[in-house]
């Protein structure tokens, strides 16, 4: 295997399509898949990985802080970033993006935060480091108003607004923090409407149905027009509401085609956190979502900082996660949901793949081994 205009990959097992194969990269795409004659597979071959939910801007900030809860980790996470510069923040968030890379993750999109604490270092840092990477990986930059940036008050609004001079891919909130959500909602969804991007929500964060905001939520994306550009974050509520409830939730949420992303392993360690060994998982209802018709993707979310203290970037690890917590077992529907929404390599489609050392895709997840190789518009970047 060769960095060359064409590259033949061969003894390639592709997760939901029986046999081997080889892979043929030409001009930048997948121009061939044909049945491989040599002997017993070498590698697993996934889309290039897809990491939905990041925050490149804190990875590697706190490698050994163990939060006592979601509260406590919002606290010491606000009292830290009043340290960050442009500079630090971009070293750290290359180093996630370098890490990502090599795991074969070939699109990232990162929560930048914004607020009275970091200002806008965090994005300028992060959009330093994007430019560093730009080539080996497409990153999309969320602008972020943090829990400590209440978009209900002026000053939170007028903070996003000067950040989203610094051309995001998209906005993003803290809804559940605001002291006037739907006024929030309001403010952000007005804001994204006018420049024309899309928004990411961090909601339901929490596993008390007394205060989910999904549904008001839903009902604007549909007052408004915004079907299939507005995604959940986190909703770990929607596993704690009844099933009527939450049936009724999911077929709203169907109908404004919003995208959950789904977060295993912060929320795992996050929800239901206290004293006591946890009883509530804090996964949102993965299984029903989809069965429903609702678009489930994948996301790291924090890597060692002060919301989690592990991880490093890999989809992979990810999806195991997904996999044991979620009872995603339908193999087409995880490579779909850690792939974004890419569930098979097929001829045609961009060059952005991920070569495995391992004999199949269960296999790829039980050792998650390293010596992976990775293509990048059909050139071998790692």
């Amino acid at each position: 295997m060769t960095d060359s205009h064409e590259v033949t990959l061969g003894a390639v097992v592709l997760p939901g399509r029986a046999g081997i194969y080889t892979l043929t990269l030409r001009g930048g795409a997948v121009a061939a898949v044909e049945p491989w004659i040599g002997g017993d597979p070498r590698w697993v071959g996934l889309p290039g990985l897809v990491n939905l939910h990041a925050h490149a801007d804190r990875a590697f900030a706190a490698e050994s802080f163990r939060p006592a809860s979601l509260a406590d980790a919002v606290a010491a996470a606000a009292k830290a970033r009043a340290t960050f510069t442009a500079a630090d923040v971009q070293m750290r968030a290359t180093r996630f993006f370098e890490h990502s890379i090599a795991h074969g993750v070939t699109r990232v999109r990162t929560h930048t935060d914004v607020d009275a604490v970091v200002e806008l270092r965090s994005m300028q840092g992060v959009l330093s480091a994007k430019r560093a990477v730009a080539d080996r990986l497409d990153v999309e930059i969320i602008a972020f108003a943090t829990a400590r940036n209440d978009l209900a008050e002026p000053d939170g609004l007028r903070r996003l607004k000067h950040a989203v001079e610094l051309k995001p891919d998209l906005l993003g909130a803290s809804l559940n923090s605001s002291a006037e959500p739907k006024r929030a909602l309001d403010a952000l969804l007005t804001l994204a409407e006018r420049h024309g991007l899309p928004v990411d929500l961090h909601i339901d964060e929490h596993l008390e149905p007394g205060r989910m905001l999904a549904p008001m939520a839903a009902d604007a994306v549909i007052a408004r027009g915004m079907q299939g550009r507005v995604s959940f974050s986190h909703l770990c509520a929607l596993a704690a509401l009844d099933e009527s409830s939450a049936k009724a939730l999911i077929d709203k949420m169907a109908h404004s085609q919003i995208t959950v992303i789904v977060l295993p392993e912060s929320n795992l360690l996050l929800q239901d956190r206290s004293q006591a060994t946890p009883r509530r998982r804090g996964i949102t209802l993965v299984r029903e979502l989809i069965a429903a018709g609702v678009k489930i993707r994948l996301g790291t979310d924090n890597v060692r900082d002060w919301f989690f203290p592990f991880g490093n970037g890999d989809m992979l690890e990810t999806a195991r996660l997904a996999a044991i917590t979620a009872h995603l077992d339908d193999t087409s529907e995880l490579v779909s949901a850690m792939c974004g929404g890419c569930a098979l390599l097929r001829e045609g489609m961009p060059g952005d793949l991920v070569l495995i050392p391992a004999t199949s895709f269960d296999d790829a997840l039980a050792r998650r081994p390293d010596g992976r190789v990775v293509f990048k518009h059909g050139c071998r970047i790692v």
